[in-house]
């Protein structure tokens, strides 16, 4: 094997030069994806950002099926799915049942979806979308103009899949014609593009569990047939591959290589052609020189069994005990690194590291010995770091990407020329250094803190305290999590993105009164903006003695000088529910600075979005977080707007 000297994402072949294969894509590469790192940001202002290479999604607008109005502006700062179609399309119920699912996931991940009927009576396409429980907007297409625009062919649905920039990144026209029953493979291809979790069949590694490999049952060349079943207790490494792809052609040679220099009787290679042109295969095994037995999947069950996606090399490894310990896609050194690295250490043999040399490796490699560490990292939400950005639409700013992904801007690590999809999220080499102490023996002499807090600083993070959130990500207080199953540990994840956290240090809450003397126009602001009556809304709704409402519509709710203590000058939404309690900041003798939050200078989706998220939550306000630039505008009182209001 080449030395992993550098270890960009695998490159897998998007596109199969064959007619038998896969449906035309919308973009090429099927997916662009993106990824992170960590380290000190540049001059943004100074910076461009570089050229994007793919296609804008064009301006779409008109009349929808039932009537209405609707374009692409529902698209605006946010991720977007257009579903083109005709009742008649060979694919139509498939691939409505399809945009159908994900559209129910996507509710909480700030996507829009817009449909485009391309057929001359609405009223067919207004009785397919109500069959088919399609709840979003359906523009009529009776000229066919906006389906010339999408480039999208007739017969065949087509789905694709928008970036919040407006760019096309992913998406498929029409599912593959002997392989319509391979859907839920498109689908999970699709909620990968958009990072929504997979509804299962995946038979990939997740939140830090390895699944059981489904049986298979393919069949070599010379008529022998292959079944996992009977390869228990063995190491086995299950590839798919296109005997036309080059990316494929080199997975397998390593393959090959591979199985040579181990030696061992218990590693188990199993190549599975996604053609069974025999003729085809025999040319490839010739031209390589290999000496694996290759397979093929007449029936195509191995692929519905494991949800191939359509991209090859598509390289699972499964250990003795029969589990999923790794899934990739892709051929170069950092794929074959891990691969390797994987097969050994099923194996039992010696396993030597084979980080990269110059960059970053990322969690894949990490795990591969630290399976305990790298599952309680998989519980909680460092994992999920980019994910945030995707869903606010924030995932090329240059001001956000240094605390959510690995390496950003050094060399082999995440920048925006550079989007390696491995270095997504805050990760190891985020807390323990380039390669850990293995490459970076000195990153944390000084210990943790210095590390956290270099983005859990005043600006990005609401009252931080180490000592108490580093329980949170440690490993040795989470290690009890590793015996949970899939759905605790999702439940888990779910009460730790809902955790209510102490805005605030402790302190006397006092009233907007107190406030007033010192801040005469920010308060004037402030009384006519909904918060002041806030606590007027449950009067008129007769909830004013509602003790769960109150918590939301008053004051500093049951702590110091706060609601109901304080009376009935905290009955409203006052300056201390935003900046916290103002007793030490009034005193004659205190130090203005610090005594009270200021928010001008705070991060809007880090800081404020937690302030106004604690009752602004999905329960009480659906879709605010995701609707918070506009919302801030009518509240903001800061100096830009004081100085608009004096003049």
């Amino acid at each position: 094997m080449r030395p992993p000297s550098s270890l960009p994402s695998p490159r897998p072949c998007w596109k199969r030069c064959l007619g038998w294969l896969l449906p035309v894509l919308i973009v090429s590469p099927f997916v662009v994806r993106f990824a992170l790192s960590t380290a000190a940001p540049t001059d943004e202002k100074k910076r461009k950002p570089p050229v994007r290479s793919e296609r804008p999604l064009p301006r779409l607008s008109g009349r929808t099926i039932d009537g209405g109005h609707a374009g692409t502006e529902l698209f605006r700062n946010r991720r977007g799915v257009v579903y083109v179609f005709a009742t008649t399309d060979r694919d139509a119920e498939l691939v409505a049942g399809i945009v159908r699912r994900l559209e129910v996931s996507a509710t909480k991940a700030n996507i829009g979806f817009l449909g485009v009927n391309r057929e001359g009576n609405p009223k067919l396409a207004v009785a397919f979308a109500k069959r088919e429980g399609l709840r979003f907007p359906i523009l009529a297409d009776r000229s066919l103009s906006l389906s010339r625009k999408l480039q999208v062919p007739p017969g065949r649905s087509s789905v694709i899949v928008v970036d919040a920039a407006g760019y096309i990144v992913g998406g498929f026209t029409g599912l593959q014609g002997e392989l319509s029953d391979l859907d839920q493979a498109y689908e999970n291809e699709l909620r990968r593009i958009l990072h929504l979790q997979d509804i299962g069949g995946s038979v990939t590694p997740a939140l830090g569990l390895m699944p059981q490999a489904p049986n298979f049952e393919v069949k070599s060349l010379d008529g022998e047939v292959v079944k996992l079943s009977e390869l228990k207790g063995k190491v086995v490494v299950f590839v798919f591959f296109a005997p036309t792809c080059p990316h494929c052609h080199t997975t397998l040679q390593f393959l090959d290589g591979l199985a040579r220099r181990l030696q061992q009787p218990d590693l188990h290679i199993v190549p599975v052609s996604v053609s069974n042109r025999r003729y085809v295969l025999e040319d490839m095994v010739e031209q390589l020189g290999i000496q694996l037995a290759v397979y093929v999947d007449p029936d195509n069950s191995a692929q519905r069994a494991y949800a191939h996606r359509h991209v090859v090399p598509d390289i699972v490894v499964i250990d003795r005990e029969g589990r999923v310990v790794a899934r990739l896609h892709g051929s170069d050194a950092r794929a074959e690194a891990l691969i390797t690295m994987e097969v050994r250490q099923a194996l039992g043999v010696e396993n030597p590291l084979l980080l990269d040399r110059n960059g970053y490796s990322g969690e894949q490699l990490c795990q591969t010995c630290h399976r305990d560490q790298h599952q309680t990292w998989a519980l909680t939400n460092h994992a999920y770091a980019f994910k945030t950005l995707i869903e606010h639409g924030e995932e090329r700013n240059p001001a956000c990407l240094p605390c959510h992904t690995v390496g950003w801007e050094v060399p082999g690590g995440y920048s925006l020329e550079q989007p390696y999809p491995h270095l997504e999220g805050v990760q190891c080499e985020n807390c323990h250094g380039r390669g850990g102490p293995h490459q970076s023996p000195d990153f944390s002499k000084q210990g943790l803190k210095p590390v956290c807090i270099s983005c859990h600083n005043p600006k990005h993070s609401l009252n931080f305290k180490f000592a108490e959130r580093l329980p949170e990500v440690s490993h040795s207080m989470n290690l009890r999590f590793t015996n949970l199953s899939l759905e605790e540990r999702q439940a888990l994840l779910a009460r730790r993105d809902k955790r209510v956290r102490t805005l605030f240090d402790e302190g006397d809450y006092l009233g907007t009164a107190a406030c007033q003397g010192c801040h005469a126009t920010e308060h004037e602001l402030w009384a006519k903006s909904a918060h002041a009556h806030a606590f007027d809304t449950l009067s008129r709704k007769q909830e004013d003695e509602n003790a769960e409402c109150q918590k939301c519509h008053t004051t500093g709710f049951k702590e110091p000088g706060g609601f109901p203590e304080g009376g009935e000058a905290l009955q409203q939404v006052g300056c201390e529910s935003c900046h916290g309690p103002g007793g030490d900041h009034v005193r004659p003798d205190a130090q203005k600075h610090g005594t009270i939050l200021a928010l001008a200078d705070k991060c809007d989706s880090c800081v404020i979005l937690q302030i106004c998220g604690s009752c602004h939550d999905d329960q009480n306000d659906p879709g605010f977080e995701f609707e918070l630039t506009d919302k801030l505008e009518l509240i903001r009182h800061g100096p830009a707007v004081m100085k608009s209001a004096k003049q």
